[in-house]
């Protein structure tokens, strides 16, 4: 017994003079999803203070920049384009003071794009339209143009961390009039051709050749999207 009360204090004086664990270095961005372009933007923190930090991507590096004295960094690198519809891309920061301090973060990216069906057809069909990648806003918009007529179209309201959807709307009247359109899907309620992100299409719509049966007053008219 004597024993044991002699050693514990001394175990106890040890533990204290003992060195406390380092903090993990951490790698943070700041959106769930990024479209070709879009600034994405990484917090580092736990890095040696006033060292230079390394971040990489796929053994590819970016750039070095230099930790602020509390060991943490901001930097912002333009989101690439990508082929198909997502990937995930896992980005790494590397300490130049000590190369074992590192930390990672995955970066979902994701591809721009509108597609709408059918591509021609009575302009006064009810089209489906399929979205994704408009991560900068809620709702997307279509902002028809021709000449002096406007029409602005709410589509609906975009879901997922990639921003898309999937809705059904009419872009056109069944007497639209015939000629080149302009159809831009963005996120803006109002028009400006210099809104980013946008995918824009050509509309051409036109009047079919009448049947000989038919009276001078027919004909259809069809659009076709380019």
């Amino acid at each position: 017994m004597k024993l044991r009360t002699a050693v514990l204090p001394a175990l106890a004086a040890v533990a204290l003079l003992a060195p406390a664990t380092a903090p993990a270095a951490t790698l943070t961005v700041d959106k769930p999803c990024y479209g070709p372009g879009e600034q994405v933007r990484f917090t580092g923190a736990g890095f040696t203070p006033s060292g230079q930090v390394a971040l990489s991507v796929s053994g590819q590096q970016l750039g070095i920049g230099t930790a602020d004295p509390a060991g943490g960094f901001g930097v912002g690198i333009g989101a690439p384009t990508i082929d198909g519809k997502q990937r995930t891309d896992v980005f790494i920061a590397t300490d130049q003071t000590n190369l074992a301090l590192t930390a990672t973060v995955p970066v979902l990216l994701t591809s721009l794009n509108v597609n709408v069906t059918p591509r021609n057809g009575n302009p006064g069909r009810t089209k489906k339209i399929v979205a994704r990648g408009f991560t900068s806003g809620a709702t997307l918009y279509a902002h028809v143009r021709r000449n002096g007529a406007k029409r602005n179209i709410r589509i609906g309201r975009l879901k997922g961390a990639c921003k898309g959807l999937t809705a059904r709307r009419k872009l056109f009247s069944t007497d639209a009039k015939s000629g080149v359109y302009k159809v831009q899907f963005d996120t803006k309620r109002k028009y400006s051709a210099k809104t980013v992100p946008q995918v824009a299409f050509r509309v051409t719509v036109f009047r079919t050749a009448r049947p000989a049966s038919a009276s001078a007053s027919s004909g259809e008219r069809w659009v076709q999207i380019r």
